[in-house]
């Protein structure tokens, strides 16, 4: 709304399945004696007739608007009317509730005069024909004033908690959420997110006026049985926690343990006494993950017994229980240690993990089960992948009684590892008693003394580097998932198992994410944040800026072309997300300043993110100077319609076919650790060199490569990597 009039208040609405409760919503907002307002109806996939009762009003007022889009729970729906919300000031109503008719005008006024960022009204719970309850229910503040934020967090553990923690008795400041959303997929998402508004707020105006009336309905989502979904309030009181105790204030924190212990507790109860489904198990299980990081604050947590906190740690700690073997296969992805799952972090095995997770969610035909490093931000995202089991744990001590008992283990021929993350977790794998563990990279002879406990016919690499076969690695994994044709070979060159032992599975991107379509001025914008002007050729490289993907080899061709209007920007860090600097990251820097303002270094850019780099490059380069075993990047960049370059590297060259792409044979390899030049071949800064420019100087070759390149990436979905991979477990299955 650049050129008109931003409204004062958006007033956002979700509306799901109230066809009964809506008119009355809206007409109490429509009749609002404050009328500078935009009102956005959020119809989240509801099945009657509530998006036709939407647009009705939409289409007698002016002031609304109204959003139609796909079910994705109440934290979306609000996330939706935020992201097109013009006003300078937010409210939240939820459409079986209604407001009186000074709501808006009381609040704002409230919010004006003391220049505040929030300002909070009373509340009336009534029934479900909107007349008081017996006696009637009031949610009054604690005192009527105006505060710092700060000072108001601990009455969110006090007799009026709802007053200060619901989402819909309030006016916000637009800032407040400028870069804050509630968490998708999730109930309790009100608990996520008002601790972190309230410590932005500077002044909180608080009013004891009744504005909201509260209606209590039988249906809604807070009044059913207990579901995975009861563990998100876990999820968000174990969070809270945590944040307050980064941010230096125990006192806080003291006062919010005994709530998230005492709710944890509650569901475990309630666990053992309903039958325990797989996706009840898998949100229990990481709950539990939770929670065990809240233990070293039982000591000074005055708030809970001695024999609560005797309950504490057990229930942080025990063993959980797994639900029966049912008719579908039961897969542990088992993943190095390092990055976590869901990939907030970043990692290619680990995005790939998440994929399986997203895909199971939808069709639902594998019990899966990942275990992987633990961290707080991809333990919160976890919850919205119901039917995958995260399994969590902190890379392990390697403590003496570990070391002594590796030398012992081998001294009697059942050697187990040195590193302790592939010896912790195998009580669990045994509870588990899974239809296949997949070992996920890494080290794969960490496994041993899981494929010896659990049978080898039960293990599988999945290969997602070039691997060697051999007839040690045949003892723990018979089989293999191979994620190009190159990396196939070279498992069965030393392998003694047949080729049906290794089954071709290639990777896959998130076409969705990954794909032309793009908001309107989205690349133009991100170009001139970046410094690029609207005649520059932009080069993009996307991955690790690690010796091995010869980013150095693209400086040096930068150098090599005086064409200056060619800018080459490196997405990407030493390690993903979990390392921002290295030496040779720091003398790509060094190298690159002798480029003027040519290269721009973005750092690690978040997956979401990440298409919208793609789009405003004019080509893509990977000079990738090792065996590259695929090409997820590759993958990536055709999908969102970007030529590429690369290099003739392991299985790279098969991700491109028939995208047009131009393949470059490597004038130097990396290995064992040292670049190593190739005789008889081009310097590659020099081919690199030619082929941006032929690219610059002939659009026709490059949009006929994005074309081809789009449809080319269609055989890489993640649906198609789901089939695939549970294809050849299938199959192995019937082989056994």
């Amino acid at each position: 709304m650049s050129e008109e009039k931003r409204p004062a208040i958006s007033v956002i609405v979700p509306v799901y399945k109230v066809e009964d409760c809506l008119p009355a919503c809206a007409e109490s907002l429509l009749g609002q004696t404050f009328a500078d307002f935009e009102l956005i109806f959020v119809d989240d996939g509801s099945p009657d007739g509530c998006g036709a009762l939407c647009d009705g009003y939409a289409a007698k007022d002016s002031r609304v608007k109204v959003i139609h889009q796909q079910n994705g729970g109440l934290s979306a729906a609000r996330n939706a009317g935020l992201d097109i919300a013009a006003g300078d000031a937010i409210a939240f109503v939820d459409s079986d509730d209604v407001v009186a008719a000074d709501y808006l005008e009381k609040l704002h006024a409230a919010l004006e005069e003391a220049g505040a960022d929030m300002a909070l009204c009373a509340v009336e719970d009534v029934d479900e024909g909107l007349a008081p309850l017996g006696g009637r229910a009031l949610t009054l503040p604690a005192a009527a004033d105006v505060f710092g934020g700060k000072d108001l967090l601990a009455e969110f553990f006090g007799p009026s908690s709802t007053y200060y923690t619901v989402a819909w008795n309030k006016l916000y400041r637009r800032r407040l959420w400028e870069d804050l959303r509630y968490p998708a997929g999730r109930i309790h998402e009100d608990d996520a997110v008002a601790h972190l508004l309230f410590w932005q707020a500077k002044k909180v105006v608080c009013l004891a006026d009744v504005l909201y009336f509260y209606r209590l309905r039988q249906g809604s989502i807070c009044r059913t049985g207990l579901r995975p979904s009861a563990f998100d309030g876990v999820d968000a009181a174990a969070a809270r926690c945590r944040f307050f105790t980064a941010q230096g204030r125990p006192d806080l924190a003291a006062l919010a343990l005994p709530g998230a212990w005492r709710r944890y507790l509650a569901l475990c109860a309630q666990c053992g006494e309903n039958a325990l489904t797989w996706p009840l198990a898998a949100r229990w299980q990481e709950a539990q993950a939770q929670m065990a990081t809240l233990l070293p604050l039982l000591k000074n947590c005055p708030g809970l017994s001695a024999r609560e906190k005797l309950s504490c740690r057990r229930w942080a700690k025990r063993a959980l229980p797994l639900p029966p073997k049912t008719d579908k296969m039961r897969v542990a992805l088992l993943l190095p240690p390092g990055l976590p799952v869901p990939a907030v972090k970043g990692g290619a095995v680990e995005t790939l993990a998440e994929h399986l997770a997203r895909q199971n969610t939808r069709f639902k035909e594998m019990e899966l089960a990942v275990l992987c490093q633990w961290d707080e931000e991809a333990a919160g995202e976890s919850a919205r992948f119901a039917d995958t089991l995260f399994y969590y744990q902190a890379p392990p001590a390697q403590d003496l009684g570990h070391r002594l008992a590796v030398r012992l283990s081998a001294l009697v021929g059942k050697p187990i590892h040195w590193n302790r993350w592939y010896a912790k977790p195998l009580p669990f794998l045994k509870r588990l008693d899974a239809d296949w563990y997949l070992a996920e990279g890494g080290d794969l002879t960490g496994w041993r003394q899981a494929s010896r406990a659990l049978g080898r016919g039960r293990f599988a690499a999945h290969l997602h580097g070039e691997t060697p076969g051999s007839a040690a690695l045949d003892e723990i994994c018979p089989r293999a998932l191979c994620i190009s044709e190159f990396v196939r070979r070279a498992w069965l060159a030393g392998s003694g198992e047949g080729p049906e032992s290794a089954a071709l599975v290639p990777n896959c991107a998130d076409l969705d994410l990954f794909c032309p379509e793009a908001k309107a001025g989205e690349a133009a914008a991100l170009r001139e944040k970046l410094g690029f002007g609207k005649e520059d050729f932009v080069v993009l490289f996307c991955g690790r800026t690690s010796p091995e993907k010869g980013v150095h080899q693209l400086l040096a061709a930068m150098a090599n072309i005086p064409d200056e209007q060619v800018k080459l920007l490196v997405v990407g860090s030493p390690f993903f997300g979990a390392k921002a600097r290295s030496g040779y990251a720091d003398g790509l820097q060094s190298r690159a300043e002798a480029l003027g303002g040519r290269v721009k270094f973005a750092g690690f850019v978040p997956n979401p993110q990440l298409p919208a780099y793609y789009r405003l490059a004019d080509a893509a380069c990977f000079p990738a100077l090792w065996q590259e075993p695929a090409g997820i990047t590759a993958i990536e960049a055709m999908a969102c319609g970007c030529p590429v370059i690369a290099t003739a590297s392991g299985g790279l060259p098969e991700y491109l076919e028939g995208s047009g792409a131009v393949i470059l044979p490597q004038s130097e390899v990396w290995e064992d650790g040292q670049l190593r030049g190739v005789a008889g071949v081009p310097p590659l800064e020099s081919t690199i060199a030619e082929a941006i420019l032929a690219l610059k100087t002939d659009p026709a070759r490059a949009a006929a490569m994005a074309k081809a390149g789009r449809k080319a990436a269609g055989r890489y979905s993640p649906e198609t990597y789901y089939r695939t991979l549970l294809a050849a477990l299938q199959g192995w299955s019937r082989r056994k």
